[in-house]
């Protein structure tokens, strides 16, 4: 009953966002809701791309990435002239600064020392800061340009799943600040590189985050996921994340799926997409 009341949706309506952005905490559903969205439009032969989080040629994530101003980085593809083409082809290079991709989830892309001395330029995921706050957020909003751009001109719906929210607060929080407003100003800059697309954010969430996580932490076979400081830090990120919502001007919707009714969730959503 419920993929024929989609379907009438789908036929008689016309999706006016080119960007779907799933966000949530672990094991709310993100990921599930993504991939379905993604299936379904292709079942109705609407043009979409779907981009799940730490995915290799992600448009805007930068995960794994070591950041390098241009001398530095003149400087490593000298002192690493075997793999100075492998580096170029996994290098943005931007006027006034580089980054090189040097793993994924699957695989590590280079020699085990170059890979080392990349780490410890990594931009996002280091235990200290390797730029000041705004040159982070100016790296990102050129990531958010840059993609914008690129779908100007296509026919296309783009699904971000945990990039809007996830590593962005997440990376500010480890290396710079857990202040309300740095957050907020940081997301509002990257919200304004999209906004012509008239992007939706759906937020998936639970009553419980101590359940979420629990479920989380046993179908991943994650226990620390589960501990009391995990659940602290989610229950901030989750309070965070809905104040934002509300702070935003975008267009975002509060799904509550406590009950894990997929389906439900399923229709809400393209319910939305289709007003």
């Amino acid at each position: 009953m419920v993929e024929s009341f989609l379907n009438e949706l789908i036929v008689e309506e016309n999706i006016r966002t080119k960007l779907i952005i799933l966000e949530g905490i672990p094991g709310s559903g993100k990921t599930t809701m993504a991939r379905r969205i993604h299936k379904y439009l292709n079942e109705h032969n609407i043009s979409n791309k779907l981009y799940l989080e730490g995915e290799e040629y992600h448009p805007v994530d930068l995960l794994w990435c070591a950041y390098f101003n241009h001398r530095d980085y003149c400087k490593l593809l000298s002192n690493y002239n075997e793999q100075a083409d492998t580096i170029k082809k996994n290098s943005i290079i931007e006027e006034e600064y580089s980054l090189v991709k040097y793993k994924t989830r699957d695989r590590t892309i280079f020699s085990d020392d170059l890979g080392d001395y990349l780490a410890k330029n990594e931009f996002c995921y280091s235990d200290s800061p390797i730029v000041p706050i705004d040159t982070f957020t100016e790296v990102f909003r050129k990531r958010f340009e840059r993609f914008s751009s690129s779908i100007k001109n296509i026919d296309q719906i783009t699904i971000f799943e945990s990039t809007f929210f996830q590593h962005q607060i997440h990376d500010i929080h480890r290396n710079y600040s857990d202040d309300y407003e740095l957050i907020l100003n940081h997301l509002k800059i990257l919200l304004d590189e999209i906004r012509s697309h008239d992007p939706v954010l759906f937020y998936i969430t639970q009553k419980s985050v101590k359940e979420s996580l629990d479920k989380t932490a046993l179908i991943r076979s994650k226990s620390k996921w589960s501990s009391e400081e995990s659940v602290n830090f989610w229950t901030w990120r989750k309070e965070i994340e809905l104040q934002a919502i509300n702070d935003l001007d975008m267009n975002a919707y509060i799904i509550d799926n406590s009950d894990y009714n997929w389906d439900t969730v399923f229709e809400t959503i393209v319910s939305v997409l289709n007003c």
